[in-house]
């Protein structure tokens, strides 16, 4: 039996939340205080919206991954090195068609029941079943899995049909809830019943959830925490501050211990405090629609479309001048592939080409500076969302630089709930010639959804992209396990790339800073419980 899987990169993220965005994941490393611990002290948290639901098989936010990790565990985690390590799970297998927890006997619920291989397959099970309505049916659960549990044995099993490179960090760091909560689903939306170091205390929807240790927890990973630890929190308030600039004072003030800070204010906060988990999200992409009729399902209009962009000047606005350029689907740690497929294979920017190639397809300049071809103008309607505050004048240089070669622009910016309503309608492809796309996790496979396959509303495939060889390409990809499968992912994603299907453009830094903290296990937020107070 494996106990490690050797992963390549970073540390581990949490499991991301799968729509547009995603959680912080990755470590820098413990932060460099060396004070005394802080006896029975409180952490405080501050994130810039409410979570939620707190169930995470049904709610994908990225704002929930910074909350449940103070509750709940997964059967794994990755540490600083990309190294799968024992967390409620002691023992593993994979392959590509089968994963095998064997589950630790010591373990507890926040109810007082123990945790049984049958509950943590019960999770597995619980997504599967079409009608809990799980958002993580084939993004971290295959949707082909059969899942089998052995209680004298204390192994939970499942196996696939359709091989799959990363079956382990794709449902080892998911968290497990306890059977009440998986029959009472509603008794842990402001809840907890998990078998964390903390549990849910109090929660006021909007202000701020504060959380109490369990001074008996004893089963943490090796290296970790137990209740008893010196330094450990005796509670964790999670505050939900919207405005960047009132987190950043707090944090200076002393008021916060840990925040993520971005834009004007992250200068001034990098020089009082450490960067306690950073890692690089990507925050501007978009993809084009291949649906029948729309104008961008030709190849070579797409090619074009993209030669008339700077990608280099739309990653600066979109990252304000901190970032770079995205190099891959899957960026967030652990970073199990390493390979820039995206740069080395977008079309590069040459609008005089761009302008040159329209002209052959037959779309020329008309009396009012938009291209046309058969009464029809090249006008392409852009859907796009404000979930980062970039992206509005980002969209608006877009539209910008493809005026300049004769391409009209429909602006279609919303805020990112409607954005999400819109872009999965049935047809929505059929309407949307381009729509926004910057979704992070930490492997290929489960991104893969957004760029293949059935479009909404069974699918995420919102632009309705077809590729058979990428298509061939992942399906060969798949036959390897973890690194194994990285050269063929990297060919895949160049298909994708080359044919300008998906163009992401723009990965930024995103730093969480602390206060009197270090963190023993190596600084990610599914490992947030192995952090301890200490005097600054």
């Amino acid at each position: 039996m494996k106990n490690k899987k050797k992963l390549l990169g970073a540390a581990a993220c949490t499991a991301a939340a799968l729509v547009l965005t995603a959680c912080g994941g990755g470590g820098s490393g413990p932060s460099q205080g060396a004070g005394e611990p802080v006896i029975d002290g409180t952490l405080t948290v501050a994130i810039n919206e409410d979570p939620g639901n707190l169930l995470r098989h049904i709610n994908s936010s990225a704002t929930l991954s910074y909350v449940y990790p103070w509750a709940y565990e997964a059967p794994v985690y990755f540490d600083a090195d990309g190294e799968a390590q024992g967390w409620l799970a002691e023992s593993w297998e994979e392959t590509p068609t089968s994963l095998q927890f064997t589950i630790r006997d010591d373990v507890l619920c926040d109810d007082g029941s123990s945790l049984t291989a049958e509950t943590v397959a019960n999770n597995y099970r619980w997504i599967l079943d079409p009608e809990n309505g799980s958002s993580f049916v084939g993004l971290v659960v295959p949707a082909d899995a059969v899942v089998e549990h052995d209680d004298a044995a204390r192994t939970v099993t499942l196996t696939t049909e359709t091989p799959n490179s990363f079956l382990l960090p794709q449902l080892g760091i998911h968290p497990i809830y306890c059977q009440g909560a998986l029959d009472d689903p509603d008794s842990v939306a402001a809840a907890t019943n998990g078998t964390g170091l903390y549990r849910l205390v109090q929660a006021v929807q909007g202000d701020h959830y504060t959380f109490e240790r369990k001074d008996d927890y004893a089963w943490g990973p090796e290296g970790g925490v137990d209740g008893s630890t010196p330094g450990v929190p005796k509670s964790v308030v999670v505050r939900i501050i919207e405005n960047p600039s009132t987190r950043a004072n707090l944090l200076l003030s002393g008021e916060l211990n840990l925040t993520a800070v971005q834009g004007p204010d992250e200068d001034r906060v990098a020089a009082s405090a450490d960067p306690l988990i950073a890692n690089s999200l990507v925050t501007g992409g978009f993809a084009y629609s291949q649906a029948e009729g729309r104008p961008t399902a030709d190849e070579q209009v797409r090619i074009a479309l993209t030669q008339a962009l700077d990608l280099d000047a739309l990653m600066r606005v979109q990252t304000a001048d901190k970032g770079e350029r995205a190099s891959r689907l899957a960026v967030l740690p652990p970073q199990i592939c390493q390979y820039d497929a995206a740069t080395t294979n977008l079309p590069a920017s040459d609008p005089e080409a761009a302008a040159a190639t329209l002209d052959d397809l037959g779309w020329v300049m008309g009396p009012n500076g938009i291209r046309e071809r058969d009464g029809e103008q090249l006008t392409l309607h852009f859907a796009w969302n404000t979930r980062w505050p970039e992206t509005s004048a980002t969209a608006e240089l877009i539209a910008e630089q493809w005026a300049a070669v004769g391409v009209g622009v429909e602006q279609d910016g919303s805020e990112y709930g409607v954005f999400i309503e819109r872009v999965r309608a049935e047809n929505a492809a059929s309407e949307i010639d381009v729509v926004w796309h910057a979704a992070n996790y930490s492997v290929p496979n489960v991104l893969t959804s957004f760029v293949a396959g059935p479009v909404p509303p069974t699918g995420n495939n919102y632009a309705a992209i077809s590729n058979p060889e990428f298509d061939a390409l992942v399906g060969e990809a798949s036959q390897y396990t973890g690194a194994e499968a990285c050269a063929t992912w990297e060919q895949a994603e160049s298909e994708m790339y080359s044919s300008a299907d998906y163009v992401p453009f723009a990965m930024r830094p995103e730093v969480t800073y602390s206060r009197g903290i270090e963190a023993t296990l190596g600084g990610a937020w599914d490992t947030a419980t192995s952090f301890i107070l200490v005097q600054e």
